[in-house]
């Protein structure tokens, strides 16, 4: 986190009240502040730089994150329900635990984040970068994931009803984009790479081999042959 907040573009007096809670490690002061204001409040935290803090449990459910850097943050069991964090950089953050429904992440930076056992119920990650996150256990039922980068995605039990689209090669040629599982389409790219790393193995393999061959032949026999 830097202190400048030079992006920030909410309300400062919110920002002052969160990063004092978090200076006294006390999340619960910015709860507190939260539940006072109702249950329609809206925290206004758009360009806001909370990123590397520890914020496990915090309330920001119906926050307005949008842009914020929240890139290697705690937000472990938080409550991000109904946020809006459009292009928010979550890259590296750990949310395990979280409850996320109908949250809005659209074009938003969630490569490598824990998105462990998470409640993503009718969230919208459409253009979301999920490389090599976790989502492990999830609840993404009815969300939205129509562009979204899922290469390398960890997905065991992640829990999905419905089918979404992702990008392909198609988009550029003007064909009709097919409907995908992202976890289809992450299948297939880690069967190419596989195949791809064994044809390299298999060339380098057969080039020390012809290595062999060539300095074998030119040494002379050990033994004259008996005629």
């Amino acid at each position: 986190m830097t202190e400048e907040n030079t992006n920030f573009r909410g309300n400062p007096h919110h920002l002052t009240i969160l990063i004092e809670a978090v200076r006294k490690g006390d999340i619960s002061l910015w709860n507190s502040f939260i539940r006072k204001n109702g249950s329609s409040f809206r925290a206004r935290l758009a360009g806001s730089d909370l990123s590397g803090l520890s914020m496990p449990e915090i309330r920001l459910d119906r926050a307005d994150l949008t842009d914020a850097n929240l890139s290697g943050t705690t937000l472990t069991r938080a409550n991000l329900s109904n946020a809006r964090l459009r292009g928010c950089n979550l890259s590296g953050a750990d949310l395990s635990g979280s409850r996320m429904n109908h949250s809005d992440f659209t074009n938003a930076d969630l490569r490598k984040a824990n998105l462990s056992n998470v409640r993503a119920r009718g969230a919208l990650l459409t253009g979301t970068n999920l490389s090599e996150a976790i989502m492990d256990g999830a609840d993404l039922t009815n969300a939205s994931m129509k562009g979204a980068a899922v290469t390398g995605l960890s997905r065991s039990g992640t829990r999905m009803k419905v089918r979404v689209k992702v990008k392909s090669n198609s988009e550029k040629s003007g064909e009709p984009l097919r409907e995908y599982k992202p976890w289809v389409k992450a299948l297939k790219e880690e069967t190419e790479r596989k195949e791809l790393r064994k044809n390299m193995e298999e060339q380098k393999a057969e080039e020390a081999k012809a290595r062999l061959d060539r300095k074998l032949g030119r040494q002379k026999p050990l033994f004259n042959r008996v005629k």
